[in-house]
């Protein structure tokens, strides 16, 4: 059923949201649940390589009570999912026209600077999906792979979204710097340039 039948259908909650950090600085809305559930680097020994230059995670993704993704489902890079999901605050992502190859990527380890204002980041091919359509009314339809769909409003997604990115810019941030190899430095700064960019957009 298109997004926009089941917006037609589904009884949106219309409530103001305010974002609340708690002393973790995770932050939820009154629907939204979107957390990285356990942060670190890829040898997930509590080193710190400053080579690494992806975080990866479990990620506990709730809409009203409905798992779309859980922390079972294992680690994903959750770097690239904060560009992804930052992305999708001024793009739709579908199969037709995706932000990124998944986005929950298992991999986005190959990061290139093509020129664009974005970079490309580039992984395996297993991964979690969920569709992200604005409908144009100020609500946004999210969808799984099998079919379940939510509707939330944009303000719940981008504060949701935004959470979810600061959480993982902030390990960064705790974390030692990064030295990426040269022939990656370009591209490991054009994607910090757009993070910053997404992230600060009205």
């Amino acid at each position: 059923m298109p997004c926009t039948k089941v917006r037609d259908t589904l009884r949106l909650k219309s409530r103001l949201h305010s974002r609340e950090l708690g002393d973790d600085g995770r932050s939820s809305t009154d629907m939204i649940t979107l957390v990285p559930t356990r942060l670190h680097w890829v040898k997930d020994d509590g080193s710190d390589d400053p080579l690494d230059l992806c975080v990866h995670s479990p990620v506990h993704f709730q809409i009203d009570g409905q798992t779309l993704v859980d922390a079972a489902d294992g680690d994903f890079t959750v770097s690239a999912t904060a560009i992804y999901l930052l992305r999708t605050l001024a793009h739709d992502h579908t199969e037709e026209n995706p932000v990124g190859e998944h986005l929950f990527p298992c991999c986005g380890h190959a990061i290139f600077d093509t020129g664009d204002d974005d970079v490309l980041i580039c992984g395996c091919p297993n991964g979690l999906d969920v569709s992200v359509v604005h409908n144009g009314d100020g609500t946004i339809c999210l969808r799984k792979a099998s079919g379940e769909t939510n509707i939330v409003t944009e303000t719940e997604w981008r504060d949701a979204v935004r959470a979810f990115s600061d959480l993982v810019r902030r390990f960064y941030d705790d974390s030692l710097p990064k030295t990426p190899p040269t022939i990656d430095t370009d591209a490991y700064a054009k994607m910090m340039a757009e993070w910053d960019r997404r992230r600060n957009e009205k």
